[in-house]
């Protein structure tokens, strides 16, 4: 399995507007429920999750990755759903560059660290990482996701 493999199809999210963090969110949750029409949380619910896990701390790391995540439980999937701003977006005084919001069981899933690892070992990566956030579309992104297609499990 690759990262590339999960991240089903309309579920990168290139240029989207939005003008802020809570707003890029909202946008990748509204993702998960126009491709999921069966998915066992109402959507209100899962953005109190996600708002909830955000107070507690930031999910931003200085490469400019957001990764706002829910662990659910009752939840045997995992969801990743990618999204880079149209707009310059900052928290804290740091850029978003791209956003990777993760779904998935609160008991862990064999997924969830190792996508971690391997994002935070994209978001390292300056040049592969700028021409990834800068895809026009979604065909261009995974395109540029598929060239470090690295195992993930």
């Amino acid at each position: 399995m690759t990262l590339l493999d999960l991240v089903k199809p309309g579920m990168a999210l290139p240029k989207t507007r939005c003008s802020s963090k809570n707003e890029l969110i909202v946008r990748l949750v509204d993702q998960v429920y126009s491709t999921n029409r069966e998915f066992p949380l109402p959507r209100q619910d899962l953005l109190d999750i996600i708002g909830m896990r955000e107070i507690i701390g930031g999910t931003l790391l200085p490469s400019g990755l957001s990764i706002p995540h829910a662990r659910l439980e009752h939840y045997d999937d995992f969801i990743i759903v990618l999204g880079t701003p149209m707009e310059t977006l900052f928290q804290d005084g740091r850029r978003i560059n791209l956003m990777a919001l993760m779904i998935t069981s609160k008991w862990g899933s064999p997924y969830y660290l190792p996508v971690l690892a391997e994002l935070a070992k994209i978001s390292r990566d300056e040049e592969y990482f700028s021409r990834l956030c800068g895809a026009d579309n979604p065909e261009d992104f995974t395109r540029i996701l598929g060239e470090r297609n690295a195992e993930i499990a």
